[in-house]
């Protein structure tokens, strides 16, 4: 696995081995509405801030399980989700198409079953993002909460990660209407115990592309796949698994 597990989640008590939790893989897992209030507070976040805050909240959930399941898959899934914040084209391009190709392999019960729930709704924020409507992710983001809560043996850690983190991204990177995607939101932003400052984002962010596998993470795109055309699509800007945040923010005010 290539994301280290980062002190706040190592300090926390939330890998319980009891299943204090109801869950069948047939039936729909229905629970409550997100808070209201943190709603409009994702909504006041850009889009990738609310996506980090997503992806920040399924670390929650794969570490809950850790001791319960092995599998790399979910970790690397959310390594190409952190990347996927920097550009969409670092997943789609290489022999796997998602999360959905896990689903249907063994991820099933009490324990693999909650993983892919969280990891598909998960990719389904990036979709919405991605889609023709361009939709605000804050919705999936604050139902991530919900989710988290339920399967955590004690939510209150989490709990306190939320707020912290909320206040951090409302300080650092509240939505600008005239660029709502907002600019790109490293890891490190999401660890209450990193004191992150926005002018290390071009460092941490090329660190991170450097540390990246498509031959040992195979839900990564590899380079040649990511420069190809594909009709339908946009092309890939700039080198690969390189970042220049001068030129992200370029190409965002093209855009707009």
């Amino acid at each position: 696995m290539a994301l280290s597990i980062p002190n706040y989640l190592k300090s926390v008590h939330v890998q319980d081995s009891s299943l204090h939790y109801e869950w069948e893989d047939r039936r729909t897992l229905v629970l409550e509405s997100p808070n209201e209030e943190l709603v409009v507070r994702l909504k006041g976040l850009s889009y990738r801030a609310a996506l980090a805050f997503a992806c920040g909240s399924a670390e929650w959930i794969v570490y809950r399980f850790a001791k319960l399941c092995d599998d790399p898959a979910p970790w690397n899934y959310i390594e190409a989700a952190w990347a996927l914040i920097i550009d969409d084209h670092y997943v789609g391009y290489s022999n796997s198409n998602g999360w959905d190709m896990e689903t249907e392999i063994g991820w099933r019960g009490p324990v693999k079953g909650p993983i892919r729930k969280s990891l598909k709704d998960l990719e389904i924020a990036f979709e919405q993002l991605a889609s023709e409507y361009f939709a605000d992710p804050a919705a999936f983001a604050a139902r991530f909460t919900v989710l988290v809560r339920y399967f955590m043996p004690d939510p209150a850690p989490y709990d306190q990660w939320c707020e912290q983190v909320l206040r951090r991204f409302e300080a650092l990177y509240p939505q600008n209407p005239k660029d709502p995607l907002g600019d790109v939101v490293p890891r490190q932003a999401v660890d209450i115990g990193f004191d992150f400052e926005v002018e290390q984002t071009e460092g941490l962010i090329i660190l991170f592309l450097a540390s990246l596998d498509p031959w040992l993470n195979s839900f990564l795109s590899f380079s040649g796949s990511m420069l190809e055309h594909f009709d339908g699509t946009e092309d890939f800007h700039g080198t690969p698994y390189m970042f220049d945040i001068k030129a992200d923010r370029k190409l965002r005010r093209k855009e707009l």
